[in-house]
């Protein structure tokens, strides 16, 4: 029980030290009032336009969640691994959605629970973003053709936003901003993970099901044509 109680703790306090926030501070930007105001690796991006800051934000926040697991293995060896590890990713992924440095608004935690998938099996990480991409474009192209033929041909398409040609910037915009296809790829990598990956599948599920819940009020704004 003392070894849960201090991964638990241990975890939460990881998860909580707010990687994407103060690599935005460094360029002068405060993440709760640009972009989407997400404390997260994406919008790190959006504030600073910078590639080697979303770097910085995106190894941090995986850091925390392979890092929690790494101590969960080496504290926790007179415990149940799946349950111990799955207390791990539970709680980085708390500290990383309501951090406790910063007054528990933090991110969706998506890059601390990759964190965690790539401590448990790096190989499967390649799997779940070829899915989540997968299905981020598929939606993305489905509803580019709506908006033409709603539009009759006449509509002009933000070109960075749906012209998958503009290079790298383009497509690294659809893939932060379309929340839709990326709910339905998170879903089907998850179903994948279960069926092929079913242990794993048990650790992870309760981290999943805390970043859903952050995804709640993204997904509704998104519908309702606001800024994610």
């Amino acid at each position: 029980m003392f070894e849960l109680i201090l991964i638990a703790i241990l975890s939460y306090l990881l998860g909580s030290i707010p990687f994407s926030y103060l690599v935005a501070r460094a360029y002068s930007k405060n993440l709760y009032e640009v972009g989407s105001k997400n404390i997260g690796a994406a919008n790190v991006y959006r504030a600073t336009g910078k590639i080697e800051a979303l770097l910085m934000a995106v190894i941090g926040d995986i850091g925390k969640g392979t890092l929690s697991i790494f101590l969960a293995q080496r504290l926790g060896l007179r415990c149940d691994p799946i349950f111990v590890q799955a207390v791990a990713a539970f709680f980085v992924v708390l500290g990383h959605n309501w951090p406790l440095y910063l007054n528990f608004k933090g991110g969706r935690g998506l890059a601390s629970l990759a964190g965690v998938i790539i401590a448990l099996n790096w190989k499967l990480i390649f799997l779940v973003l070829l899915t989540i991409g997968f299905f981020i474009f598929l939606t993305e192209l489905i509803m580019r053709k709506k908006i033409t033929l709603k539009g009759k041909g006449k509509e002009k398409i933000n070109p960075v936003r749906n012209n998958t040609s503009n290079g790298v910037k383009g497509l690294f915009s659809i893939f932060i901003s379309q929340v839709a296809g990326r709910m339905i790829g998170i879903l089907a990598a998850v179903i994948l993970v279960l069926v092929l990956y079913p242990e794993i599948f048990k650790i992870v599920l309760p981290a999943v099901i805390l970043s859903a819940i952050k995804h709640i009020k993204r997904t509704k704004t998104f519908l309702e044509g606001g800024r994610v």
